[in-house]
């Protein structure tokens, strides 16, 4: 199967309300997105607002599945007004070929440019926990709930690891600062 990765931009937010429909897994009900207003802040106007970072990925020329994290005040996997939340879609045509976790580990490189977290509401089922777990993600404590499709979820959190070149940058940046206000004798 020939893959190719691609942005996910402003123009392109028709595929994030497509791929929406299957990350909420409202295909399996034969349904679509319009009883669910509470969604609409997942996909609506991708793409226009800082922090909106998303990639979608093609097999064999068709859309496969995507993956994008934005901040949102209400979402479902909310944790506070500085950790975006994640959204991976896998089309069921293309479901355990590796699409998901290509996808999120490029996904996490962007991300972590910018947000020192990820967070993530996951249906309260073994494999996907496990899937989550295998991405570096933890359970969030006393975070139960149930999602748009009426599914026992909970929150998960991905804290990105710095690099010890990025806190070797971070400490220099640091210590030029201190030394810009240290007064001259």
């Amino acid at each position: 199967m020939n893959q190719e990765l691609y942005f996910l931009r402003s123009t392109e937010q028709y595929l994030a309300k497509e791929l929406l429909l299957y990350a909420v897994h409202l295909d399996e009900k034969e349904t679509n997105l319009d009883g669910y207003p509470g969604l609409e802040q997942y996909q609506q106007h991708f793409g226009s607002y800082n922090g909106d970072i998303g990639v979608y990925i093609l097999a064999d020329g068709k859309v496969a599945g995507g993956a994008w994290a934005r901040i949102l005040a209400n979402g479902i996997g909310h944790v506070n007004h500085d950790t975006p939340e994640l959204v991976l879609a896998v089309k069921p045509e293309f479901k355990r070929k590796g699409i998901g976790h290509a996808l999120m580990q490029q996904l996490f490189i962007e991300i972590a440019k910018v947000f020192p977290q990820v967070s993530v509401s996951v249906r309260d089922m073994k494999p996907v926990i496990s899937f989550y777990e295998k991405l570096g993600f933890t359970r969030v404590n006393d975070s139960e709930h149930t999602n748009a499709a009426g599914i026992s979820s909970f929150i998960m959190l991905k804290i990105f690891e710095k690099t010890e070149k990025e806190k070797e940058v971070k400490h220099l940046e640091e210590e030029c600062f201190r030394k810009s206000f240290t007064p001259s004798n």
